[in-house]
């Protein structure tokens, strides 16, 4: 009996420390979004995706804690996975440029004619080379870009079909000097307004109108104060899934392909839901009683010739003229890559 004691005691503190083990072979990640959780947004959808692949395909090894919405916005978020407080997060490319100035060149008015165009952009060799070089830079390291979506006009005025059609009217902006000069350069005057003060300046007619992705018209309720959309497609915002370098490294190999794996699942549900995210809330935005104009390419290309050009100085003067002929002949290639011409 005292031997059979013993026996289960043993067996006992086997099992105990066979459990430790298993507790401290478990990496918690963080994963933080500026966003709110919508849970048939084409965004949180992809997120979901990737933290069931990587705890699926880590035998629970690997465990991804959601925070959304409550450690800042994207330059929060951002800051802190560069600090290494936070592991790793979704930000934007716009957030970037202040970490790493040639990302800037990606806010260019028509550098994509399509979501499409831009997604082979994104998986292209010169994208891999700009996010390697932003790694060693700051230490932040890229797992996966996706769409964040193409951004639209609305106003109380008039059908925006031509450059013609913005001279005179009073447009807000976020508070960044590329919209400003994108805005001037169709005649335009730009007011650059904070986001929780964008509706009430709507409603009392401090501004005429303003630009934003067709799914933020929609959610954020701006039909309801706007008689027009314009769906020109000026700017294209990338979103990107982002971790410490360091805390990358201290990963196993296996566990960091699985990471770059689920990023990559995440690129690719974001991107399909994306768009059709964008098709869905214009029609929702149309149905609400906007009038709703699809600019043509001819319209775009006009749009395109009016407003590039003073864009590209003045990213040129913040990021460098060699940054940004290297991401318009980037953009080129991506374009040849998907019409074959």
């Amino acid at each position: 009996m005292l031997k059979t004691g013993a026996l289960a005691i043993t067996l006992v503190a086997s099992l105990a420390l066979t459990g430790a083990a298993a507790a401290q072979s478990k990496t918690t990640l963080r994963f933080s979004v500026g966003a709110n959780d919508h849970p048939t947004d084409g965004m949180a959808v992809g997120i979901k995706s990737m933290k069931d692949y990587i705890e699926f395909k880590s035998n629970g090894q690997l465990e991804v804690r959601l925070f959304w919405n409550t450690m800042g916005g994207s330059l929060q978020v951002t800051e802190q996975v560069k600090n290494g407080t936070l592991d790793f997060a979704l930000t934007d490319d716009s957030v970037l440029g202040s970490f790493h100035k040639p990302m800037q060149a990606f806010q260019i008015p028509y550098l994509f004619p399509s979501s499409a165009v831009a997604w082979e952009f994104m998986n292209g060799r010169f994208m891999r080379e700009m996010t390697e070089d932003m790694r060693k830079a700051t230490g932040i390291r890229t797992l996966a870009l996706s769409e964040n979506g193409f951004r639209n006009l609305t106003n109380s005025k008039r059908a925006i079909k031509t450059p013609e059609d913005m001279k005179g009217l009073k447009m807000r902006t976020m508070q960044s000097q590329v919209y400003v000069a994108f805005m001037q350069s169709l005649g335009a005057t730009a007011t650059p307004i904070a986001w929780p003060e964008t509706m009430p300046a709507l409603k009392t007619n401090v501004v005429d109108g303003q630009e934003n992705a067709s799914t933020t018209v929609w959610d954020a309720k701006i039909y309801e104060v706007q008689k027009f959309m314009s769906v020109n497609e000026h700017i294209y915002g990338m979103h990107l899934i982002i971790i410490n370098d360091a805390k990358f490294n201290g990963l196993s190999p296996d566990h960091q392909k699985i990471l770059q794996e689920g990023a990559r699942l995440h690129a690719q549900v974001a991107n399909s839901r994306k768009a059709y995210d964008a098709i869905a809330a214009t029609e929702n935005i149309r149905k609400a009683g906007l009038q709703v104009h699809v600019n043509t390419p001819s319209e775009k290309e006009m749009f395109r010739q009016a407003s590039q050009k003073a864009v590209v100085e003045f990213i040129a003067s913040q990021a460098g003229k060699d940054v940004v002929d290297k991401v318009l002949a980037a953009a080129e290639e991506a374009k040849k890559a998907v019409y074959g011409n």
